[in-house]
């Protein structure tokens, strides 16, 4: 039995590395190749967005930013300092995902 579980994903990385390569890379092409649809009524997208500090942010990036900050505080907390970034680079590809939609969609709706 292994000691922590980042010396298991270490000594399975060939396991975890193609799964892991497979996910990003299907997101990437799901991000880039998905058709638009043509729908004659627009959604109110208003409601996920909330102000702070009088700066209007979508709820669901906040959300996600928080639990990265979290886990990057956790893992240098626990020694693991080349890990952590390593995770911490991967994990942020959601964040800048979402804030490249966003902005992708205020400049094509012209607002």
């Amino acid at each position: 039995m292994e000691k922590t579980v980042i010396q298991f994903i270490l000594d399975n990385i060939l396991l975890f590395l193609p799964i892991g390569i497979t996910g990003i890379v299907t997101t990437i092409m799901l991000c880039f190749i998905s058709k638009k649809e043509t729908i004659s009524e627009s959604e109110d997208l208003k409601s996920d967005l909330i102000t702070l500090f009088n700066i209007k942010l979508n709820i669901y990036v906040l959300v996600y930013l928080f639990i990265w900050i979290i886990i990057i505080i956790i893992g240098l907390s626990s020694n693991y300092i080349i890990p952590t970034i390593i995770g911490g680079i991967l994990a942020a590809i959601p964040i800048i995902l979402m804030m490249l939609i966003e902005f992708m969609a205020k400049n094509s709706k012209g607002l």
